[in-house]
């Protein structure tokens, strides 16, 4: 029960203050399903004392429980398109599995599959993270040319990362896509250890203006080292018990540059003239410090409209929602789902927003 009472308070301790408040995060939903264990079984048994101790402990954690767990068995499907509506998709791509050569692109490709979900989604905008495009290259497939060709005519790049391949040159980072007009852009500079911007774009609706941001949190990048190399089958456990040194510092390094970032985005959303929705990678769950600090008063879209845990991140947990659409109040979330597609590391989460006049 002190462990629960500790992880219940995750949200609210700063890595300034707490350097491992997000390792209490990512373990809370699994300590709050131990202490069902535990309630469950003392009234199995008739234990009134117990049932009722672990029943006080448990409200201990109710703004984490709240923020983690989304309850909406009754929520409508995705409603009628409409002129005063926006759908928006975000998903981290993966650098669309680097997969961009001509010579591979045939029928059941998984690249060709993640473009068919961005189809069927019918988003207006699209927000993606770890974004990857070969402009103009020999022999590559340029993914901005092939959403261009499915209407997404404007697009907002963060600028992180320009590389000349090929004859051609390549984009990485986040971009915005959209089908509808956009009256201003721009990009807020996150200056963290990556140089990550988010870019933004005040995207038009009926005469009516949403600022709409894409961003990528700092990543932990814990075994980034271990990518194509035989370590990287190691057992993670003893992987991590080797680096636990190592991994602390990360996990410490990481909380700091997230709180900078909250801070940063919480700037950003007041200087706003404009309802805001952000779309992002966190790599923070909601029971986090990093989640309080940026959501603030938004809507989070999917605990508006989804059910359960909403896993976004395809790997480790189904615990890991860290992939987020945050909408301001003046907003009306009309529907939201994770989209569970296993073609990137990520699954899309697909929102609908109804703007006011």
């Amino acid at each position: 029960m002190p462990v629960y009472i500790l992880c219940a308070l995750s949200s609210y301790l700063s890595p300034s203050v707490c350097f491992f408040t997000d390792a209490l995060a990512l373990g809370f939903p699994f300590v709050l399903l131990a202490l069902l264990l535990v309630m469950a079984s003392s009234l199995l048994f008739k234990n009134k004392r117990i049932a009722i101790i672990s029943l006080l402990v448990l409200l201990t954690g109710f703004a984490n429980i709240r923020n983690t767990i989304a309850f909406n068995p009754f929520a409508p499907n995705a409603p009628e398109k409409s002129d005063s509506s926006i759908t928006v998709l975000t998903w981290n791509v993966f650098f669309f599995l680097n997969d961009h050569e001509i010579k591979d692109d045939t029928i059941g490709n998984p690249r060709r599959e993640m473009i068919n979900t961005i189809v069927n989604s019918n988003a207006d905008v699209l927000c993606f993270q770890e974004y990857l495009s070969y402009n103009n290259g020999r022999g590559l497939v340029s993914m901005s040319h092939i959403l261009d060709s499915l209407g997404y005519k404007y697009k907002v790049f963060s600028n992180d990362h320009i590389y000349q391949v090929a004859g051609g040159y390549s984009e990485v980072g986040a971009m915005l896509f959209s089908k509808l007009p956009i009256a201003d852009s721009g990009r807020i500079a996150f200056n963290n250890g990556s140089k990550e911007h988010a870019p933004f774009a005040d995207v038009v609706i009926k005469e009516r203006k949403v600022r709409v941001i894409a961003a990528h949190l700092a990543s932990l990048g814990l075994y980034s080292d271990t990518a194509n190399t035989g370590q990287g089958s190691e057992n993670v456990y003893k992987l991590s018990y080797k680096r636990k040194g190592s991994i602390a510092r990360k996990i410490k390094k990481t909380a700091l540059e997230h709180a900078r970032e909250a801070a940063i985005l919480d700037s950003a959303f007041k200087a706003s003239p404009h309802p805001v929705v952000f779309c992002a990678d966190m790599n923070s769950v909601p029971a986090s410090y990093t989640y309080k600090k940026v959501r603030g008063d938004m809507q989070d879209a999917f605990l508006k409209k989804g059910l359960g845990l909403g896993q976004t991140y395809d790997a480790l947990s189904p615990t890991l929602r860290i992939d987020v659409c945050l909408a301001d109040k003046r907003l009306l979330v009309q529907h939201c789902k994770v989209e569970r597609v296993h073609l990137s590391d990520h699954f899309p989460v697909i929102t609908t927003l109804a703007v006011p006049k």
